[in-house]
């Protein structure tokens, strides 16, 4: 896809010539972390340096995930091990929301069916909720397993994020849980592949999530982005302007999407999941939700930013 069809409907290459109109109308960046700082466990070159040279221009800067297996906490050091400024309090993911959710919106404090990491698991303890399911299963996952399953008659809760365990039985259970309609369904997000070290797309929550909607014929409420009560929460926490505000992603139809959605300005970086093919997709729709899928700006990597902002001092 060539620049000038990105840019005839949005979706600008930040550039020199740009930069400084972009930096002066923000004073806080939103940043996905999967495909945006790093793949897995490695960051992506550069990329330390372009986050400190903007904290050093005074922006607030929040990293915020709908990677749920890890806690806050962890993703904060997982983030200062890789060279990255964080705290504890500089983070959102969708684990967080999601016990935020059930305990806040929802009043639960009964015990919750997590298909999810221990990350989850741990941030829905936090707020005092009990969980069970987490880990392997003790059993081979079949159908005789999935037909003698008998439920803790305690949960009335079925929270269900990226799963590395995930199985057919574990799948059965929730469909168990939820075939109580007054059973809670929550989804920590809805993306459907995680980028990997070697370039390869790994299935993500929402794989997980499609194969629990099918089996219960139950819909979720979504907690992660592109959804409200992720922008909510964050919202709410730091105290946002959203007309004063960028999202860095690398997804569309979640980061895009959530900027688009919630009114702030947006920058694709193409280190990740989506390209400028899909920008070309949404382009050409006529969809309105496709339209809000189109980013303001976009890079081939966040770390180019720091030669932009090297510019800014030149000035």
């Amino acid at each position: 896809m060539s620049k000038k069809v990105a840019e005839s409907a949005g979706c600008r290459l930040l550039t020199s010539s740009n930069i400084k109109a972009l930096m002066d109308s923000i004073d806080t960046v939103l940043c996905d972390c999967d495909g945006v700082l790093y793949h897995m466990n490695t960051v992506i070159p550069g990329i330390p340096e372009a986050v400190h040279k903007l904290k050093s221009l005074g922006k607030r800067f929040f990293y915020v995930t709908n990677n749920s297996t890890k806690t806050r906490n962890e993703f904060a050091k997982k983030c200062t091990g890789m060279g990255l400024p964080a705290k504890e309090d500089d983070i959102i993911g969708s684990a967080y929301v999601a016990a935020s959710f059930l305990r806040q919106n929802c009043n639960y404090n009964g015990k919750v069916y997590v298909i999810g990491a221990t990350g989850l698991a741990d941030e829905l303890h936090a707020v005092g909720l009990k969980t069970v399911g987490v880990g392997p299963d003790s059993t081979d996952s079949n159908f005789q397993a999935a037909q003698d399953f008998v439920p803790d008659p305690e949960v009335k809760c079925v929270v269900v994020g990226v799963d590395e365990h995930f199985s057919y039985l574990k799948a059965s259970k929730a469909a168990t849980y939820l075939a109580n309609k007054d059973c809670l369904f929550v989804g920590t997000n809805p993306d459907s592949g995680l980028p990997s070290t070697n370039g390869r797309m790994l299935p993500g929550a929402g794989s997980c999530l499609a194969m629990v909607k099918v089996a219960s014929q139950r819909e979720p409420e979504v907690v992660g982005k592109p959804n409200q009560i992720m922008f909510d929460v964050t919202m709410s926490k730091y105290k946002l302007n959203p007309k004063k505000t960028l999202m860095i992603g690398d997804r569309l139809d979640t980061d895009i999407l959530f900027a688009g959605r919630s009114g702030l300005q947006s920058l694709l970086v193409l280190t990740g999941f989506s390209n400028l093919d899909d920008v070309k997709q949404k382009q050409q729709s006529k969809l309105p939700s496709d339209k809000e899928q189109i980013p303001s700006y976009y890079l081939p990597s966040l770390a180019d930013l720091t030669l932009l902002l090297n510019t800014l001092e030149k000035l």
